[in-house]
Parts: C-alpha cells; structure tokens; sequence
C-alpha cells in the first residue's frame, strides 16, 4: 500500500483518526490542515474566519463514551472535559501515533479535482510559498461541516447601526467590547446558549431570541450521572431498530421521555422547594417550559439533536436571560423586530444560526439526482455565505452510507457529511476503520481463503446508487414534515450495521443479540466482559477487543488492541464508582 497516496484534507478529529487507520494499512497518508494545530474547531483560534469552540467550553459528551478506540481519555477528566481538555487529549493521541510528520500546517485546500486522464485527483492548495497542486490517488475530506455561516434575511440591515455578528467570529464580551451593553443572541442551539450564558455576567441585558421550541436537556440524569453513559450496546441497538421499521412509535416515545426530563430538570431550579410539593413545582415548571418560554412544541429528537445544558434553567429563572421571540429585520439604528410584532432595543445582534456544509471544494460531486429532484453537481449549488432559504430543498450530496460517492467509492471518502445522535468523533474513527479496510480490500481483493472473515468490499456502483437514492427519498419526505432535520442525518440501523461490518469489529457477531452463538459463550464464559459490554456505556474501547481477522489479511478487518480489555474494564468501573457515590449523597 506504501505505494498508494492518500490527501486528508483537515486535522480535525475526523482527520487524525483517518490518517491513524490508514497508515495503519501502509497507505502513504497525508494530511493538508490550514490552521497551526491539530484539534480542528477545539483548537482556539483568534481568526473571526475559523469556527472555534469558545475557550470555557465544556463538550455535551462524557469521557465514558468519548475516547478513541485504542487511547482512552485520562483518569483525571471530568465527566465532562473542558475545551481546553479536549484539544490537549487530541495532540496527545496525535504525540502518541507519531501523527504530526504527515501534517502539513498552513495549508488551505481550495480545489479536488480529476485529472485529465483519469489516473489520480489533483490537490490545490495555497501555503506560505503560495498557490500549488499535487495529485493523490485517493482523498479523504475531513475538513469539517462548520465552516460556511448562515445568516437570517436582513432586508433592513442598513438601518442597523449597531453591531452585527455570526457566532463564527464570536469569542468573548472583552475582545468586543460587550462589558454593559444590551446583546441580543439569536438561535437556541448549543452554540447560542452558551453565548448567552457567557455574557449575561457581563452584558446590561441579555436577551435569547428564538423562533420556535428545543429540547433543552442537562448532560446528568435524575441521579447526576451522565445521561450518555446510561445506554448500553444492546439497549443502542434495540432502538435503531425500532427506529428503523416503527419510527412513530419510537419518535413519541423519545419525545415523551426528553421533554418530561426537561420539564424535571428545570423544576430543580423552582423557588422554595420546602415551601411546595414536588408535584406543584412539576406543574409550574411545565407552564414555564411549554408557555413562558415556549420550548413545547418543538422539533422531534428524530431529527435534531437536543442542546445540552444545563445552565440555561437558572439563567431563565434569575432573568439574568429573557427569552424572547424569533428575530424577524432590523427596524431601527438600535431596534430589532420580532416574530410577535414587538420590538426590542439593543446595541449587539449575534446570530448563532448555524452553519451550510460547503462541497465546492470537489465541484464535480454528484449531488441529488433523487425523489424528483434534478441531479446536479456541486459547483451547480450555492454554497456562499449568506442568508438561506428555508422554504427551499437543500441540494444532498450522493454519498453512500454518508461516505462514499458511488462513481469514484474506490477513491473519495467523506467524514464531513454525517450527522450522528452519537460523540461524532467517535463515530467518525469507526468510519475511517471502514474506510481504510473497504480501501485496502479493493486493492488486494482475491486469492485469500474464503473461510474466514470476508474482504470488506463495498457494494457495486449501481447498489450504491440505489441505496443513495432511497436516502434521499427518505430525507426529503422527513423535510417535508420538519425543516429542522439536520443535513446528513444518519439513519442509524443500516448506517452502523454497515460500518461495524466494513470495519471488521465483530461487536454485530456477540452483542447485537442474546440468540446469537458467540454472545451465549461470551456470557457463559467471561461473564465479566459481558457484563462490561451488555451494562457498561457505549464505548468505542470495545472495537478494537475481538479479533475478527486472527491471519492478518488485509482488508478484512482492523487491527486488535491488546489494551482493549482492561480500558474497558476500566471504565465501566470508573462509572459504577460515580454511581455509587451519586446514589450514597442521593
């Protein structure tokens, strides 16, 4: 494979765990990251044009289910790492791997394109020497979904006179001067709430303008364990299932469960709690969730992630943030109109409004083509900066299992499109042992025994086309319903079936169910370790456990860690500890 090379384009998380597996397999990987460090939007950046976790950041994952297969996160964590923490974690697994001698710093990507005869793709770039092109015989588009921002229709933006911001370019209230003035954040993603959260100390008013509801939902359960770590394998698995062939029943289901759990998490912070009973503050809380700050109704966990947070409750509660509605125009040099009709005065307007995922960059990328909509390219969607139409399809990348374009699966691999209920980092090192085992088979397919583990081949073009095509079906008939639905939501069942299967973990084969052969020996013979999968968090500590692929054939399944046992061992003990402690202070 030494022979074959492979452009990665970023060095974002997605990025060190593609170039991790595929160097693994002796290709000759590469990574291109325009900023100085690895990390992608968890290393601070000052450049208004980088997306950037804010610096007091805390990740909406645990460290139980949040380390990398085979380099778990350090005892000393929290339950919930800083920014900080998580930047640091990924330049030690980068130290560790020995990864930084592939990185090329300072490089932005402009153009992939095919070359003229077919044999490779050619890479432009611009660095400190200037504007270059290198051909690459395969290409691994790690280079992030945040990057283009999204803005509302301003048809009054010029009678503004104040400032206004996406939360792109949002740092803290010090490098723009928030100290007293009045801040209007609009958007109650993750990335609103804690903007709102970090000025409310320091801004006159706060205000946190929103045109409909969201699942607002605390990282801890009722027992103040991590809610992530709560769903073991099976139970994960029992969903996707469910979710895959009786979504209604499910959707409900979760909806029912996540908005109960939002109104208990904001009865928490009810006043006077000796002075009420718990069933009056449910009921007052439930006014407050479902009419003061209309979260109720809103869109369905079935298509967008809930925010984590669980401060936004106390801010409501102390007016330290109002709540208000969505913004509508500008109305004034410091007025801003809303969705009810009212007006507001403010001096700072920052729009938290999201990101468009950006394909230019490979402009001959198949896009749509599927449930009525006209097949296209790239370079035929616009992907500008700018307000976006929401009554308008989004163009959908052809992307096999969210990965591959059917016509080049052989060459092009994409971890920037999906959009996971699950820690995506997690999710895309899975992806990317999948990625580099189909790869590799491809290029050593035949003359190995056919009794073992088989090649993780991908699918012919034409199955690939087809299953893209019932995807979108899929999609634009879920748009229809809810224009929240993320871009590039993955649905779950078929999407991790394949990946586990490509990658060669073996987890199908002795966790997915109690029937199977392997999963009655494991039980019966390492009781243990069944106990650690079947009740521990999902984790992916577990893919690298079996050993799916004893001869060492290319292609037919990741390399084992031998440290996999005891990681997990680890953790399910480290978990059972908090447990006990919540449960003794409970």
């Amino acid at each position: 494979m030494e022979d074959i090379s492979i452009a990665i384009i970023g060095a974002g998380p997605a990025g060190l765990v593609a170039l991790k597996n595929l160097r693994e397999q002796d290709f000759d990987a590469f990574i291109f990251e325009r900023r100085t460090s690895v990390g992608g939007l968890w290393s601070y950046s000052e450049n208004p044009e980088y997306t950037t976790a804010l610096d007091d950041t805390t990740v909406n994952v645990s460290k139980f289910v949040s380390s990398f297969s085979n380099f778990p996160m350090p005892n000393h964590y929290p339950d919930f790492p800083s920014r900080r923490q998580i930047q640091e974690y990924f330049e030690a697994y980068a130290n560790h791997f020995d990864l930084h001698k592939y990185i090329r710093f300072g490089v932005t990507v402009h153009k992939v394109l095919r070359n003229s005869s077919d044999s490779a793709w050619d890479v432009y770039i611009t660095d400190p020497n200037g504007e270059s092109m290198f051909p690459f015989h395969k290409i691994v588009f790690a280079n992030g979904c945040e990057t283009i921002p999204v803005w509302p229709s301003m048809q009054g933006r010029d009678k503004f006179k104040g400032t206004a911001m996406h939360a792109q370019e949002y740092r803290d209230y010090k490098k723009h001067d928030l100290q007293g003035k009045r801040v209007m954040v609009v958007g109650i993603g993750n990335t609103g709430c804690e903007i709102a959260l970090s000025l409310c100390k320091h801004a006159s008013k706060t205000y946190l303008a929103y045109r409909r509801g969201r699942i607002l939902v605390s990282r801890y359960d009722d027992k103040g364990v991590p809610m992530d770590s709560q769903i073991p394998w099976p139970m994960l698995c029992l969903i996707y299932i469910i979710s895959y062939y009786v979504p209604i029943i499910l959707n409900w289901l979760v909806d029912r469960v996540m908005i109960n759990k939002m109104i208990r998490d904001a009865m928490r912070h009810e006043p006077n709690p000796e002075k009420t009973s718990k069933k009056q503050r449910l009921r007052v809380a439930e006014k407050k969730i479902r009419e003061d700050w209309r979260l109720v109704p809103c869109p369905s966990m079935a298509h967008r992630n809930p925010a984590v947070q669980e401060d936004i409750f106390p801010a409501f509660y102390n007016d330290d943030i109002a709540p208000i509605q969505g913004f509508v125009d500008f109305a004034g040099a410091k007025t801003v109109l809303l969705a009810d009709h009212t007006t507001v005065e403010v001096d700072v307007v920052i729009f938290a409004t999201g990101y468009r995922h950006g394909f230019s960059i490979m402009p001959d990328l198949e896009m749509d083509g599927a449930a009525g909509v006209e097949l296209k390219t790239a370079d035929m969607t616009e992907e500008h900066e700018g307000a976006e139409d929401r009554t308008q399809q989004p163009a959908l990348p052809r992307l096999f299992q969210m990965i591959f374009p059917p016509k080049h699966a052989s060459s092009v691999a994409f971890l920037s499109w999906m959009a996971p209920q699950a820690n995506v980092w997690c999710v895309c090192e899975l992806a990317s042992m999948a990625i580099a085992q189909a790869w590799v088979a491809d290029c050593t397919q035949g003359g190995e025994p056919q009794n073992l583990q088989p090649p993780s081949l991908l699918p012919s073009e034409k199955a690939m086309e087809n299953e893209v095509d019932s995807y979108h079906t899929w999609w634009r008939k879920e748009w229809t319903t809810d224009h929240s639905i993320l871009h590039g939501y993955v649905r779950a069942y078929g999407f991790y079936q394949f990946l586990h299967k490509t990658a060669g973990t073996g987890l199908d084969a002795y966790l997915d169910n109690y029937t199977i052969l392997k999963g009655l020996r494991l039980y019966k013979n390492d009781y243990e370790l069944w106990k650690w999968l079947h009740k521990g968090p999902t984790t992916s500590l577990s893919w690298r456990l079996f050993d799916t692929n004893p001869e060492g054939i290319s292609g037919r399944g990741r390399k084992v860690w031998g440290g996999a046992r005891d990681a997990l061992q680890k953790n399910y003990e480290e978990l059972e500890r908090l447990q006990e402690i919540k449960a003794k202070n409970d």
